[in-house]
């Protein structure tokens, strides 16, 4: 059976280039997108949050963020309730990128399906979305003592 991994890392790496290309001149970059997507879906959020979502430690997003909030896409706000705790929001700067961002997304998945009929792109998905599942399932039985960094969204819910 070929790799499937590389087969991944390599989809997920001409994702990041096209992404980066398509967005030149925002003041973003490929991997920003998950992160304004989830951000505008979940106004509040917490970096702790947005780490568990996007699957990445704690470090990187904060790191991330404070680009996003340097570049003025995203405003940090300490929770009122609990000062340990930064809540994160959209700018306008932000919204108007929306746009671009979700046509470069479409634009991206239509060309790696091209060529795809209707139902193998749902087929194509749906198995993306269960082995995506199972690596976390097996990623979970590794690490038993803590919960997984990363959850999947709901299939038509992921941002990227």
């Amino acid at each position: 059976m070929p790799s499937i991994n590389r087969y991944i890392m390599m989809i997920s790496r001409y994702s990041n280039r096209f992404r980066d290309e398509r967005l030149s001149g925002t003041g973003l970059r490929g991997k920003h997108c998950a992160y304004l997507l989830y951000i505008v879906r979940h106004p509040g959020t917490t970096q702790e949050a947005i780490a568990h979502e996007l699957c990445v430690n704690r470090s990187s997003v904060t790191r991330q963020l404070a680009l996003l909030e340097q570049s003025g896409f995203v405003e940090r706000r300490q929770n009122e309730t609990d000062s340990r705790a930064m809540e994160v929001y959209l700018t306008d700067k932000a919204l108007s990128v929306l746009p671009k961002i979700h046509e470069t997304l479409h634009e991206w998945n239509a060309l790696i399906t091209a060529g795809f009929a209707p139902e193998e792109r749902d087929a194509f998905s749906s198995l993306l979305s269960r082995a995506a599942r199972l690596a976390q399932a097996v990623s979970d039985r590794l690490d038993a003592d803590a919960p997984s960094v990363c959850e999947p969204a709901e299939r038509g819910q992921h941002p990227v």
